[in-house]
């Protein structure tokens, strides 16, 4: 792994609350990518939902031809 070249500032009740997602072992620079990925495919699926609620198609399959 690359060594860390920037730093965050976060209070610490923020830092707890991040410390509680990793598991043993694993780096911030790892847990941060895990959560901007959850991140990323909820908001995904929000705006399936919400083009489907608009009528852009009426299935998710729709959204993937």
């Amino acid at each position: 792994m690359t060594e860390a070249t920037k730093r965050i500032p976060v209070t610490e009740e923020t830092l707890e609350k991040i410390k509680k997602l990793g598991y043993k072992g694993q780096t911030y620079d790892e847990l941060l990518n895990e959560m901007a990925e959850a991140y990323r495919r909820k908001k995904f699926i929000e705006m399936l939902k919400e083009r489907r609620e608009e009528g852009k198609f009426s299935d998710f399959d729709e959204a993937f031809e």
